[in-house]
């Protein structure tokens, strides 16, 4: 048996064994892999076994022909029957590797004729193989029992070959699109390996090299198009963000009516960032199973944080069977979900988006999503509906992205600062810096507008540096601290807390203007603490521990553990405007409000009323015990001469 291995002419078999080794390997990473598409799975399963048969039954053949043993084993007839159904393996191969490109680009061919005329070239081959057993006109078999075609009509039993193989490439340069640079590639390499294997076949006589660039080249396809780790949300087991944004435009490509269900979940962002990610994923798999089972076709994707989406193929937005499938989320979503053996509710909020009739390409279909996830925020009717959506707000996005990235550049942004009255003081004690934007047509322009926008594009970076350079300028040429005030409210954005530099930033920043550190307060948001991450921690500490404060901004309007935010290193918890400003209107928000401030007072912590704009306001906030009150009562925002010129007249 060694003889057999290892004498160089025997080169054949080792090649037919390197197959099946190649092969084993890549059954054991396709079986024990995690899997997505299932009618892509299951085609990938029928090569893997066509191609395992055919190297198995080369194996044998060229076994037969080098041993004597073999020989006497296995009669020539029975050898011959071997060898036509390894060709029928081989020709079968192109036959499934389309199938298999087909099902990448979720494309089914539909119809009798056209499903006769994909298969005819394959059953063509079948009949030029079976044909030796009436005639040789095509092939014959030698001795060994190997063919030998008759030419020239031996090269009619390739034609289906070339037929796919020509297909294949129509279908990669038509979808190219719809891949990354390394799946094209992946893509091509592995029907060039297909292909390579003909002429080898034809030159050497020997069908084991073919059988061996086959194996190769499915060993390519479970590291790439069977790996689902860029289309598989782990945690939830839906498709990713990559995979919906593929769906979408395959489908568009091929000029496919469907429509996306999107289901928005209230709060189940904040809800899993409290929890570990085994019970973070548990809850998310619960969710998922379920709506799967809406979509029986595995067209259900985790793209965005809260959101899940379902792809219903031919239907429109204003079909039954959308209304349908909302309508049994919506009965679903009624009853618990378990978490942790605890009994969970969760609301949920539907939307629906049509193609081609609403979103005719990948690009509007961003566009109009990023409108309708903010729209779903507010939602919680009947099937949330682009008809119901202001457009304009979509055009008006893409001119403010524009304006923001060019903001420093063309000079369209000032600091302005907010007063910040202390009633212990009777003056102002502190402000607020705050960006402003003016652009030659639009005007002012909100931060509540271009601020998300400068956080999307990253210019918030710049923006906040700017602000930050103009507030240690202030501060270090016009002596404000000595009218009183103490320190200046700075705003932080969570891009800004991930940044490994950003404590050097700030402090190089202070000293550059000769700062002290104490008069520099930095605003950070409710929703910042649940994005703690070591870099942030590590910014936090270096800066603390160089003097310079923290307050939480907005507290009130997310969804705070406070047995948490007591170990945060804060100084001062702002209330948002809508927290003071409906503690009026009812006895409730009134006494949510007092109770917000008995909790952080007795954390020993001071607190700013944000947003007063009224002597009633004002008078019922001090009254409760409020350190600071910021709001149009007092001061509002304004111009650093005007603000300066303010604070000398009402603090001397």
């Amino acid at each position: 048996m060694m003889n057999l291995l290892t004498n160089p002419q025997n080169y054949e078999i080792c090649f037919a064994l390197c197959s099946m080794v190649v092969l084993f390997i890549t059954v054991f990473v396709h079986v024990f892999g995690e899997h997505y598409y299932s009618r892509q799975n299951d085609i990938f399963g029928g090569l893997l076994f066509n191609a395992f048969c055919m190297s198995l039954l080369g194996l044998i053949h060229k076994v037969w022909i080098q041993s004597d043993f073999a020989k006497m084993s296995l009669g020539y007839q029975t050898v011959c029957v071997l060898v036509m159904l390894e060709k029928l393996c081989i020709y079968t191969m192109p036959f499934l590797s389309v199938l298999y490109g087909l099902a990448i680009f979720r494309i089914e061919i539909q119809g009798f004729v056209k499903k006769t005329v994909f298969v005819l070239p394959t059953l063509c081959s079948f009949l030029f193989i079976f044909s030796s057993i009436f005639t040789d006109f095509f092939y014959r078999f030698d001795e060994n029992a190997d063919t030998r075609y008759i030419y020239p009509q031996g090269v009619i039993i390739y034609l289906s070959v070339w037929v796919y193989l020509i297909f294949a490439a129509y279908l990669i340069i038509k979808y190219k699109k719809s891949f990354s640079s390394e799946k094209q590639v992946a893509l091509v390499v592995y029907y060039l390996l297909m292909a390579a294997g003909i002429p080898i076949r034809i030159l050497t006589r020997s069908s084991s090299i073919f059988e061996f660039s086959v194996s190769i080249a499915l060993l390519l396809c479970v590291y790439t198009f069977q790996n689902p780790s860029e289309f598989v949300d782990l945690t939830s087991g839906a498709g990713t963000k990559k995979a919906l944004e593929f769906t979408i435009s395959t489908n568009l490509l091929q000029k496919k009516t469907f429509s996306l269900l999107g289901v928005y979940v209230d709060k189940l962002d904040v809800f899993l960032s409290e929890e570990s990610v085994e019970t973070s994923s548990e809850l998310l798999r619960q969710i998922s199973d379920y709506l799967k089972k809406l979509c029986p076709d595995g067209s259900l994707f985790y793209p965005f944080d809260s959101t899940f989406i379902l792809l219903i193929p031919d239907a429109d937005p204003d079909d039954a069977v959308i209304k349908k499938t909302a309508e049994q989320i919506k009965i679903r979503f009624k009853d618990q979900w378990i978490l942790k053996n605890n009994e969970v509710k969760l609301f949920q909020s539907p939307c629906a988006l049509g193609f081609p009739s609403e979103a005719d390409s990948l690009e509007r279909f961003n566009e109009i999503w990023s409108v309708m996830q903010k729209a779903l925020l507010r939602h919680n009717r009947d099937v949330l509906r682009l008809s119901e959506l202001n457009l304009k707000y979509v055009e008006h996005d893409k001119k403010i992205d524009g304006i923001v990235k060019r903001a420093l550049e063309d000079g369209l942004l000032d600091v302005y600062y907010q007063p910040i009255f202390s009633p212990s003081d009777g003056k102002f004690t502190s402000c607020e810096a705050l960006v402003r934007l003016k652009d030659p047509k639009l005007g002012f322009i909100s931060p509540a507008v271009f601020m998300p926008v400068a956080e999307r594009n990253g210019s918030v970076l710049e923006i906040d540096r700017y602000v930050l350079e103009n507030v240690c300028e202030m501060i270090s040429s016009t002596g404000i601290t000595d009218y009183g005030i103490e320190y200046v409210e700075v705003n932080l954005s969570i891009v800004d807390c991930i940044q490994t530099n950003l404590a050097e930033n700030i402090l190089g920043t202070l000293k550059k203007y000769n700062v002290d550190s104490k008069h520099i307060n930095l605003e950070i948001t409710e929703t910042w603490e649940k994005d703690i991450t070591d870099v942030m921690d590590m910014n936090l500490g270096k800066l603390l521990k160089a003097g310079i404060t923290f307050s939480m901004d907005d507290f009130g309007t997310g969804y705070s553990n406070l047995s948490r935010m007591a170990l945060l290193p804060l100084k001062l918890f702002k209330l948002d405007k809508s927290i003071v400003q409906s503690a009026l209107d009812s006895e409730t928000s009134y006494m949510v409000m007092l109770n917000m401030i008995k909790i952080i007072k007795s954390l020993g912590k001071e607190i700013v009323a944000e947003g007063v704009e009224t002597a009633e306001q004002a008078k019922q906030i001090i009254r409760l015990g409020c350190d600071h009150v910021q709001g149009f009562f007092y001061a509002r925002p304004m111009p650093r001469e005007s603000f300066i010129q303010f604070i000398k007249e009402h603090n001397s």
